[in-house]
């Protein structure tokens, strides 16, 4: 009897842990789902990586209408990289990175023509890189122009001038991609 009572004692005890280790399981999914939800609805705020260099305060905030000229710039500069410079390798990410600054509107009208881009560029050969030698803002709008360069293998096959004009749309103080064109030069 003693042998049975003890194997008892075992069994309540070892329910016990069972117990408190599916309540710690509960209490982990919940924070963590928690933590998600609030990492989803959290406002993000684009920072260039040089603004302690630019002179004059820079206001970003999530009532803030506009922004700062220089600060726009860096981010047209950044948008414009993430559709012009890129390999076979990163060109999903890189174009991925790009719709995800679109606003909807923009998105919707575009987005599926990048997508279906992605193919033929991800099995060619083909790299590019914009260089970057001027931008001037303007509002909301940020025409940025610089020399589009393309190899293929490691052979150049182009280099010519280019333009790109930005405009950006607010929402709770962060700007989104809401116009994009090419001008040639």
């Amino acid at each position: 009897m003693k042998y049975l009572n003890a194997l008892r004692n075992q069994w309540i005890a070892a329910r016990g842990w069972m117990f408190c280790t599916l309540l710690l399981a509960g209490l982990l999914i919940y924070v963590m789902q928690s933590y998600v939800q609030l990492s989803a609805n959290m406002p993000t705020r684009l920072v260039p990586y040089d603004l302690h260099l630019m002179e004059g305060p820079v206001e970003v905030g999530a009532s803030a209408g506009y922004t700062d000229e220089d600060y726009l710039t860096e981010i047209a500069v950044a948008d414009t990289q993430l559709h012009s410079t890129w390999t076979p390798n990163n060109v999903e990410s890189q174009y991925a990175r790009f719709q995800n600054r679109m606003t909807p509107a923009l998105y919707a009208k575009v987005g599926n023509d990048l997508q279906g881009r992605l193919p033929d560029l991800e099995n060619s050969e083909r790299s590019q890189a914009l260089f970057v030698e001027h931008t001037e803002a303007l509002d909301d709008t940020v025409r940025v122009t610089g020399r589009l360069r393309a190899w293929i293998g490691s052979e150049q096959v182009e280099d010519r001038p280019i333009a790109y004009r930005v405009r950006y749309a607010f929402s709770d103080g962060v700007p989104y991609v809401a116009g994009f064109s090419v001008e040639e030069e």
